[in-house]
């Protein structure tokens, strides 16, 4: 059979990132088909192998997160590591890391010298903060939690209580994010040749995920004409309790939301009703109106409403716990859950990739690897002779589990 070559066969990337942020964005790149090695401390690693939980001792965030990399466990302490590691930029298309600022420049990394050493690098940072600034420049310790309340992503969950977080991870979407901006610089040296520095941030990302309603907030006091659509669906509340479940509610694209929701219930036209016969009324007794729609629900289970109403023409979900979605048949059609075999946790099942090139899918191709598994292949693959490298082993600059 004719190999076919993976969309990024022969990208090199070196990965220093560790737990979320930086592994979500490389993991992806690594499934199709770029060489990621992933740069760890010797004896401890990627923060998250010892977080767990765990299967023969893997930890199962890690190894998510962590397919298809190769791993080198460096000691950048010592001359020896930090020689190794430059020997590494030599070849390297990109290096992506996620420390705080500042981690890099110490070990002999940071931008400036990495240029020097190969000036068509991608440089690629995420951090919790920015490239500067009072956050930044104080070495501020970032964390997703901390950037989704500082960017105004806690809940207001009424009176006397504490808000909440709301949101998806941020740790997710600046990976995700990172992985566009190092993919734009590729691009860009496809024709100057040319590396470049590019970052992102938590908090910045946690900020911007306010598209939508960021505007309107940003330009309040200018508005001088309401919004056209969208009173019934801040009316409504976004999801009811049924008989065996819940169930989500989009009261959008319709020209009347609450009659085609009202009706498919058995409810009557409430839009006709007093109370709700405008959009403002509808917020305005937003509590009478969900509560006559929370009473309806509680008689009917969710697959008889999404039946009912789907039928109506109006948009609802199933609200599924994650153990529920993994069965969904959808999830199963786009191939979201993949098995593969480790040599000691046995066949495992992760999370497969959201986005889909179709002539050059993504191939399973190494299990996420043992500390420095990879350390001594590397170490050939750089032109170290034997001697050489029993010398790194014996010093400490490299280090093997399987050692």
């Amino acid at each position: 059979m004719e190999h076919q070559e993976a969309a990024l066969e022969g990208l090199k990337i070196l990965d220093f990132s560790h737990v979320y942020q930086g592994p979500v964005g490389t993991q992806i790149l690594a499934d199709y088909g770029a060489d990621v090695i992933k740069v760890e401390r010797p004896g401890v690693g990627d923060w998250s192998r010892s977080w767990g939980p765990f299967v023969k001792g893997v930890s199962l965030p890690f190894a998510n997160l962590n397919r298809n990399k190769r791993s080198a466990a460096i000691n950048l302490k010592s001359p020896e590591g930090k020689v190794f590691a430059h020997r590494l930029v030599e070849g390297a298309d990109v290096l992506v890391h996620n420390f705080r600022k500042g981690v890099m420049e110490k070990n002999g990394l940071g931008y400036e010298e990495v240029k020097r050493i190969n000036p068509s690098i991608v440089y690629a940072w995420s951090s919790g903060w920015g490239d500067s600034g009072p956050y930044a420049d104080s070495g501020r310790a970032g964390h997703d939690m901390m950037a989704r309340a500082e960017a105004g992503w806690f809940v207001d969950m009424g009176e006397g209580k504490a808000p909440i977080p709301g949101g998806v991870s941020i740790d997710y979407c600046a990976g995700l994010n990172l992985m566009n901006a190092i993919m734009m610089a590729l691009l860009r040296r496809e024709k100057t040749g040319a590396g470049q520095f590019v970052s992102t941030d938590l908090l910045s990302v946690a900020f911007h995920a306010h598209s939508w309603e960021g505007a309107i907030e940003l330009n309040a006091e200018k508005i001088d004409v309401p919004a056209a659509v969208g009173g019934t669906e801040a009316a409504i509340l976004k999801a009811f309790l049924t008989a065996d479940g819940a169930i989500e509610l989009s009261p959008v694209f319709s020209d009347n939301a609450l009659r085609d929701i009202s009706v498919a219930m058995e409810l009557g036209d409430l839009s006709l009703d007093s109370r709700f016969e405008t959009e403002a009324l509808q917020i305005e007794n937003s509590g009478e109106l969900n509560g006559l729609l929370a009473e309806r629900f509680l008689a009917k289970t969710t697959a008889v409403w999404l039946e009912e109403l789907e039928s109506a023409g109006v948009l609802c979900a199933r609200v599924n716990s994650f153990a529920e979605a993994r069965k969904d048949p959808q999830i199963k059609a786009n191939r979201m859950v993949l098995e593969m075999e480790h040599k000691r946790a046995g066949k495992l099942k992760l999370l497969g990739v959201p986005v889909r090139l179709h002539d050059t899918p993504m191939k399973l191709r190494y299990a996420p690897p043992d500390l420095g598994e990879h350390s001594r292949e590397i170490a050939e693959e750089l032109g170290y002779d034997e001697a050489e490298i029993s010398k790194l082993f014996e010093s400490g600059a490299l280090q093997c589990d399987n050692d």
